[in-house]
């Protein structure tokens, strides 16, 4: 076997280097994946619990209301904490590596 094919173990230290570049990464991605199942979580037994009756127009017109926006102000949130990890790991990135945004 040639011996660019062990290019990675042959240079273990800028291997193990480019490995935990990705770590912080990755566990962005797990984290802002935990919170999202979190959000349909309390979506699905949170906001389908909203009930204004169903007796008038009026009150069930009000309980869907409730309920869309109930659930987009979580999204929302969601989408909120997703930007602010994402600017803080790539203004960390940036910062470590010298560049300049």
């Amino acid at each position: 076997m040639p011996s660019s094919s062990f290019q990675l173990l042959d240079n273990g230290d800028r291997g193990a280097r480019e490995v935990k570049r990705l770590i912080p990464l990755a566990a962005m991605e797990v984290f802002v994946w935990l919170i999202l199942l979190a959000v349909v979580f309390v979506i699905s037994k949170g906001a389908f619990a909203i009930n204004f009756g169903t007796s008038t127009l009026i009150e069930r017109v009000a309980t869907q209301v409730a309920r869309v926006s109930s659930s987009g102000v979580l999204v929302l949130l969601w989408l909120f904490a997703w930007k602010k990890i994402a600017d803080y790991y790539l203004s960390r990135t940036l910062s470590r590596h010298g560049a300049s945004a």
